[in-house]
C-alpha cells in the first residue's frame, strides 16, 4: 500500500529525491509549490516562486562561496522537514553549521527558512586559506 500524499513517509522520500537532484545539479524548480519562499533568516532576505528560489539555492551553492552541503540529520514531519549540517566550503574546507527547515505540502515544498551566520563566512574563509584579514 502507498503512503498517502503529506505523510511523513511521503515527505522523506520527497526531500530524498530532491537532494539527489540537487546532488545531481538537476532543476530543483520542479519540487516547489508556484508560491515557495525562501528565507534567510539571520538577514530576513527572501526569495518568492520557483524560479527565483532555485536560482538562490544554486547561487549559494556554486558562486556566493564554493561549498556543498553534509546533511548531519534529516528530521520529516506531515507537515516539515528539519535537515541539520553543515555547508563545506572548497578549497579551504570552512565549516558552517546551519538548520533548514522545509514546509511541505501536497507533495511540494513550500517554505524554506535556513537559519546559518552569513557573517562568519568571509572570515572564516580568509582564515582558513592563511591570508591575512583586512580590517577596516
Amino acid at each position: 500500500m502507498s503512503e498517502p500524499t503529506g505523510s511523513a513517509e511521503s515527505n522523506r522520500r520527497l526531500l530524498h529525491d530532491y537532494f539527489d537532484v540537487m546532488n545531481a545539479d538537476g532543476d530543483l524548480a520542479d519540487f516547489f509549490s508556484e508560491d515557495v519562499t525562501w528565507v534567510n533568516m539571520e538577514s530576513g532576505e527572501q526569495f518568492t516562486g520557483p524560479a527565483a528560489v532555485r536560482d538562490y539555492i544554486t547561487a549559494l551553492h556554486t558562486r556566493l562561496f564554493d561549498a556543498r552541503a553534509e546533511g548531519r540529520s534529516l528530521d520529516v514531519t506531515d507537515a516539515h522537514a528539519f535537515l541539520e549540517g553543515e555547508f563545506v566550503g572548497t578549497p579551504t574546507d570552512v565549516r558552517v553549521p546551519f538548520c533548514l527547515v522545509y514546509d511541505v505540502r501536497d507533495g511540494r515544498i513550500t517554505a524554506m527558512r535556513l537559519y546559518m551566520s552569513f557573517g562568519t563566512l568571509p572570515l572564516r574563509a580568509v582564515e582558513a586559506s592563511g591570508e591575512p584579514i583586512a580590517r577596516t
